[in-house]
C-alpha cells in the first residue's frame, strides 16, 4: 500500500511545515533582529534547537499514538 502522505516521493506535510517554520523564523528575524543580536549566539542556537527538539518529539509521539508511524 503506498504512503498517502508521500505521493511525490517526499513527505508533503513535513515539507509544508518546514517551509512555514522557515518563513515564520525569517519574519521574526526581520521584525526583531535588532533585539536578537543582543543575545549570545549560543543562546539563540540552544533556544531554536530546543524548540525543534520538543516539537519533533511531540509530533512523533502523536503520530505513534494515532498509529501512523
Amino acid at each position: 500500500m503506498p504512503d498517502a502522505g508521500a505521493p511525490l516521493g517526499f513527505d508533503v506535510a513535513t515539507t509544508l511545515v518546514g517551509s512555514g517554520l522557515t518563513l515564520l523564523l525569517t519574519a521574526g528575524v526581520i521584525r526583531y533582529g535588532d533585539q536578537v543580536t543582543t543575545l549570545p549566539r549560543e543562546v539563540i542556537y540552544a533556544g531554536g534547537g530546543g524548540a525543534l527538539l520538543v516539537l519533533g518529539v511531540l509530533l512523533g509521539t502523536v503520530l505513534v499514538a494515532m498509529g501512523h508511524r
